[in-house]
């Protein structure tokens, strides 16, 4: 009797065991192993099949669930294929790296139309191949569509739910519980349906306007209101610098020698200062003189020709300020070496939501050319210069120093923001269309480009430049904020020749369907805003908005001044 009662006991304990094997099983995640798509197209989309992966990668990644292997692991076992190709090819890279799952595909570009196709094979057999297919009218729409494709790969295979897509339109607000009228009906005049949305939602206008702020701090820090015209009670969460008894014209962060400690770039215009904020102290690292006839007007770091030492973009002037000679310096573990010298391109450092930091070049077409005349292309490193691989706007919408390149629109698609020559912001499409100008100007400096004089005996005109665009998504809701200086002129900007800038700020706006609403903004400071940026600067592992402020410009433009750095800690927890 004992012997049967054990034996029931065994049976049971095997039962549940085997009950409880799959559930194990299910709960590793799947491995997905993601193949180069093949290009078809005239032109050279190299950058797509790198763009491809990135942007799967980021889009299947559910943790738990699904794991995109590394992609070099994925061209290591490409690389050993030999003469296979297609689902061949994907089921011996597959094999290789003992994945569940591999995607291959083509991207075809025929005119203006373009077609995605992809194919997933099921390493284990259980399943048949399994075929997507997107086709778009443009490049500017493949983004989106591989968005979509990910999240059908993702219900349909993996069963995980997609991924809520941010509508481009804002829903209609409410007032007392009675809705606004629809922001989508094209039939009415846009000036009324904006007036109406005004009326309808003191917050948010969607016309950019700064009076809709309401009192409240925000809660991404305590002195950042969202209030026209009033301030928090206490100067909490911000940091402010020694002054410095000179002008910054720019400022940059990065890991320049790859130890770990972020080091922060200040540009001057005669010199570079490197210097490293960490535990409450700041430790100079280096002084570069910029050169006896350079001057230096911005600076970005990113790691783009791939070596793992981030470079030094500085986009520079001529001592006369008429001429791009700007320069790119690189620390080869004893000093700062120059890498390129004496180049014609603007240099701007983005960060693209998909391929992550990216380098843009705007190229000085003639001595008479203004800095919006010539397109803007994505650069890349050939082996000894930054080269353009591919256009990315055209000429003549904007000048690359105030531009921000990304999801503007947060429709999943590439849009950009930038200044015009009024310093009034637009908003343009990738296909070069403007969908929205501001009606407010923002930005605001003295510093400019001598253009040629416009006739015998006349002086040269100061065409002046644009301040600084970013785009982040700091509070995490999905949409991405526009952050913009804006610097108040005691003269409103009436003098043609000069421009006095007595207080600041910098302010957050959003996409809202209509036009770039307000979120919020930084106290008023005294001085004008030169740069910022978002950066653990000071290695203390919180993000900070950190900004430039000239208090003091100096009897002239470029001597004599007084700046400071200021920062904010932002309740955000840094991510890159």
């Amino acid at each position: 009797m004992n012997f049967i009662k054990r034996s029931r006991n065994v049976l049971l304990l095997f039962l549940l065991c085997c009950l409880c094997l799959p559930a194990a099983v299910a709960a590793e995640p799947f491995k997905v192993a993601i193949l180069p798509f093949e290009i078809l197209a005239e032109k050279d989309y190299a950058f797509l099949q790198r763009g491809i992966v990135q942007m799967f990668t980021s889009r299947l990644s559910s943790p738990g669930k699904v794991t995109v292997l590394d992609p070099e692991a994925t061209a290591r076992a490409l690389a050993t294929a030999g003469d296979a190709s297609g689902e061949r090819q994907a089921r011996q890279v597959g094999e290789t790296l003992q994945a569940d799952y591999t995607i291959h595909g083509s991207l075809t570009v025929l005119g203006e139309s373009v077609s995605i196709d992809a194919a997933m094979l099921d390493l284990s057999g259980t399943r048949a191949p399994m075929t997507f297919f997107k086709q778009t009218r443009g490049m500017g729409e493949v983004i989106p569509e591989i968005n979509r494709m990910a999240s059908e790969i993702n219900s349909e295979v993996f069963g995980v739910a997609a991924r809520p897509a941010t509508p481009a339109v804002a829903p209609a607000p409410t007032v007392g519980g009675t809705p606004a009228p629809p922001v989508s009906d094209m039939h009415r005049h846009p000036e009324r349906l904006l007036e109406e949305a005004r009326r309808m939602d003191p917050i948010r206008r969607p016309s950019g306007s700064r009076d809709d702020l309401d009192a409240r701090p925000h809660p991404l820090n305590p002195a950042f209101a969202a209030a026209a015209g009033s301030q928090p009670g206490a100067d909490a969460g911000f940091w402010k610098s020694q002054t410095y008894n000179h002008l910054i014209n720019a400022v940059a962060v990065g890991d320049l020698d790859s130890d770990g400690l972020l080091e922060t770039v200040v540009a001057a215009p005669d010199k570079l200062f490197i210097y490293r904020f960490a535990e409450g102290r700041q430790q100079t690292v280096a002084e570069i003189p910029a050169g006896r006839y350079v001057r230096n007007i911005s600076v970005d770091v990113a790691d783009i020709n791939g070596n793992g030492m981030p470079e030094i973009f500085v986009t520079a002037f001529s001592v006369g300020l008429n001429a791009v000679a700007s320069y790119v310096l690189e620390f080869d573990g004893q000093t700062f070496r120059t890498v390129v010298d004496k180049s014609r391109y603007y240099y701007s450092v983005v960060r693209h939501p998909t391929f992550g930091r990216i380098l843009l070049g705007q190229l000085q077409l003639s001595d008479a050319s203004t800095p919006f005349d010539a397109p803007i292309h994505q650069m890349v490193w050939n082996g000894q210069a930054y080269v353009p691989e591919r256009q990315l706007l055209a000429g003549r919408l904007a000048n690359l120093l105030g531009l921000a390149y990304g999801d503007i629109l947060n429709d999943g698609g590439e849009s950009f923001v930038a200044f015009d020559p009024k310093d009034r912001l637009r908003v343009i499409t990738a296909n070069g269309r403007v969908q929205h100008t501001s009606s407010d100007v923002y930005g605001g400096t003295p510093l400019y480009f001598a253009m040629p004089p416009r006739g015998p005996g006349d002086s040269p005109a100061s065409f002046y430049l644009p301040t600084r665009v970013r785009t982040t998504d700091l509070d995490g809701d999905g949409r991405y904020e526009v952050l913009v200086a804006h610097n108040r002129d005691s003269a409103g900007r009436l003098l043609v020749e000069q421009r006095f800038f007595g207080k600041g700020t910098v302010e957050a706006l959003t996409w809202d369907g209509l036009g770039l609403a307000p979120v919020w903004r930084t106290r008023q400071l005294s001085g004008r805003v030169q740069d910022f940026l978002v950066a653990d600067f000071n290695n203390d592992g919180i993000l900070n908005l950190l900004l430039v402020v000239i208090a003091k410009e100096g009897a002239i433009i470029f001597a004599d001044a007084q700046s400071a750095l200021v920062a904010f800690e932002l309740n955000v927890t840094p991510t890159d």
